[in-house]
């Protein structure tokens, strides 16, 4: 697998979210970005997802397609299909749009759920 590049993310930023990021390889960009029934139009930097100061790895969602999701790790650059974490909260919002609060990070993150931190 190519190298990913990795650094800090320059733009300004929340202090609660991790400042790492990831620069994907060109192929890895190219191959995400036409991808089939593909989610989102590539950006070539990605910044980490989870809590500032979370254990293990940093992790970002590259590309979504159907039902398949594929993040990226990094230091040690991966990108691999995993599920979007189960985890909700109760419903939000006025009652007659109520929505549950979802995680929106990959299954298994270390560190607060997403809803928790970021909202």
């Amino acid at each position: 697998m190519p190298a990913a590049m990795t650094h800090a993310y320059r733009e300004p930023v929340d202090k609660r979210q991790c400042p790492a990021a990831v620069t994907l390889p060109p192929a890895d960009l190219d191959r995400f970005d036409t991808m089939p029934d593909a989610a989102f139009t590539m950006v070539p930097q990605l910044r980490c997802e989870l809590v500032a100061g979370h254990g293990g790895a940093h992790s970002a969602l590259v590309q979504g397609s159907g039902y398949d999701l594929h993040w990226a790790s990094w230091p040690q650059y991966a990108v691999e299909k995993a599920s979007r974490c189960p985890a909700a909260a109760g419903p939000v919002g006025p009652p007659h749009l109520q929505e549950p609060e979802i995680c929106l990070l990959r299954e298994g993150h270390p560190g607060d759920h997403y809803g928790e931190t970021l909202f």
